[in-house]
């Protein structure tokens, strides 16, 4: 038989923390000494450790404990140390499965856009940058999503370190341009850039959040724009898979809000 080797004031002060995490307005040493079966005296002792250490918060008027704010410290220390890579890959292998597409994570990395990670079909290998290779934010579809909720300041330092380099007929090469595309991406949620990086090349990104609600990465996809333009059913299709998977990336990675609604489909119509 396995030896028990917990500890019974650790196990009563998880117990302790579990119930008040439940309550919105605090509880008072009867109530959870009432909820717990914990003697007051002990119950007393544990809550008074756990308060000088700033895990439970006493407001002696109302003769309540709250959790502290030293708990919110521990879970953004434990968030920081996820790591993207090892979440997201499961899903780009099962979404590269199901729809016979590619797909990638890309991030800002010193005002370039990096793809860290990928998961591909035999029909696709060709078309997209390896891992590590960099590209510009201003032209590509991840880039945009990366960079369309940074600040006014934040953008002009971009420009002006990176510049809006023209790569095809249809890149983003004003100040101006690239705002009216940040605004949109903004109310829409997602990006399909054709053609404005690689005349061949149409790219579908949506935003990663991390637990600050943060645009943290961007999950894309990309097809041949000859096919994006026959197919705009699939461009659909598609866009709805990477919204979902990542929604779902964002949540394991501790992104607690809501989720996006787009109000726009990837043709510009209202979506229902």
């Amino acid at each position: 038989m396995a030896r028990n080797y917990s500890v019974p004031a650790v196990r009563r002060a998880i117990q302790i923390l579990e119930i008040l995490a439940s309550s919105h307005t605090g509880l008072s040493l009867a109530e959870l000494s009432r909820s717990t079966s914990i003697p007051k005296s002990s119950l007393f002792r544990i809550l008074n450790t756990l308060e000088r250490h700033s895990v439970v918060l006493q407001d002696e008027q109302r003769e309540t404990f709250t959790l502290g704010m030293k708990l919110i410290d521990w879970g953004n220390r434990a968030l920081d140390k996820v790591d993207l890579k090892s979440v997201s890959h499961p899903h780009l292998v099962r979404m590269a499965h199901e729809t016979r597409e590619s797909y990638y994570v890309a991030i800002l990395d010193d005002s370039e856009v990096i793809i860290i990670d990928r998961a591909d079909t035999p029909e696709m290998w060709q078309m997209v940058a390896r891992l590590g290779q960099r590209s510009p934010v201003h032209a590509t579809a991840s880039g945009q999503i990366l960079i369309s909720e940074m600040n006014a300041p934040a953008i002009n330092a971009l420009i002006t370190r990176q510049g809006l380099k023209k790569y095809t007929a249809r890149t983003i090469t004003t100040r101006e341009g690239l705002e009216k595309r940040l605004q949109q991406v903004r109310a829409k949620g997602f990006v399909v850039a054709n053609a404005e990086y690689k005349p061949d090349l149409c790219v579908i990104a949506v935003p990663i959040r991390d637990h600050h609600g943060r645009i943290t990465a961007a999950l894309m996809t990309a097809m041949q724009s000859e096919r994006a333009r026959k197919e705009p059913d699939r461009v659909e299709e598609i866009l709805t898979v990477l919204q979902r998977e990542a929604a779902v990336i964002s949540r394991e990675i501790g992104y607690s809000g809501p989720p996006a609604q787009p109000l726009q489909d990837a043709s510009g119509r209202k979506r229902q």
